[in-house]
């Protein structure tokens, strides 16, 4: 029974960890994993708080977007960047679940995501999501649609190539990787809404112009509000 109890309590530990999710350390049940230290070290962009922000004016004239925010710069000497690489590559999903609820908080409590009728992640192709094991887009787009009160849409977009990583890939080479890659399966589940669009994150901002190109505004009527993670 005492080995029962103890693999029951490993188990639970590996799945449910007591600690502050980036750093280890203590953190209390109402900070959804991250503790008090960590909250006020990253380094937040508040774009979800104004109208106009550089993120919304990344996509101008390119993409016909309602709002557009970013949660936190990306930084390549601090402890964020191994945070995305984490939950991104390393199989700690909890991670991007912790930060999609922190981040649905903020959004909700700005007001200018209060329209928005589905939270939909950006697509992984199939034979990557099998690798990986996981969508990290689809747990930061649940939590945050928990936080916000709105539904998951995960089956109306489909990505059809296993384009290579764009993390190693110049400017140019990343706009050719990814188009033509995705396309709409389900166009009335969309029509007429507004679909807050979730990626983990922003480089060149390859990725939502091809939602246009996938007949994703022509074909739903669809008004896109675009939310992600961080900047590179």
């Amino acid at each position: 029974m005492s080995m029962l109890s103890d693999l029951l309590a490993d188990l639970s530990s590996l799945l449910f960890p007591s600690g502050c999710v980036v750093c280890g350390g203590d953190v209390s049940s109402s900070m959804h994993g991250i503790c008090t230290m960590c909250r006020y070290s990253i380094p937040l962009t508040n774009f979800w708080k104004t109208e106009d922000n550089p993120t919304k004016e990344h996509f101008a004239g390119i993409i016909p977007l309602v709002h557009a925010s970013s949660f936190f710069y990306f930084s390549h000497d601090s402890q964020w960047r191994s945070l995305i690489h984490r939950f991104k590559y390393g199989g700690e999903w909890r991670l991007a679940e912790s930060f999609g609820r922190w981040y649905g908080r903020e959004l909700r409590e700005s007001g200018l995501y209060d329209d928005v009728d589905v939270v939909m992640p950006v697509p992984l192709h199939f034979i990557k999501a099998i690798k990986r094991g996981y969508n990290q887009s689809s747990y930061l787009a649940e939590s945050i649609a928990r936080e916000i009160g709105k539904p998951t849409d995960r089956r109306s977009v489909r990505r059809h190539r296993n384009n290579p990583p764009q993390s190693r890939s110049s400017m140019g080479e990343r706009w050719a990787n990814v188009e033509n890659l995705f396309s709409v399966v389900n166009p009335k589940a969309l029509s007429g809404k507004h679909i807050l669009l979730v990626d983990d994150v922003l480089t060149t901002g390859a990725t939502l112009p091809l939602f246009k190109q996938s007949k994703l505004f022509i074909i739903c009527n669809a008004k896109m509000l675009q939310s992600i993670k961080g900047i590179l």
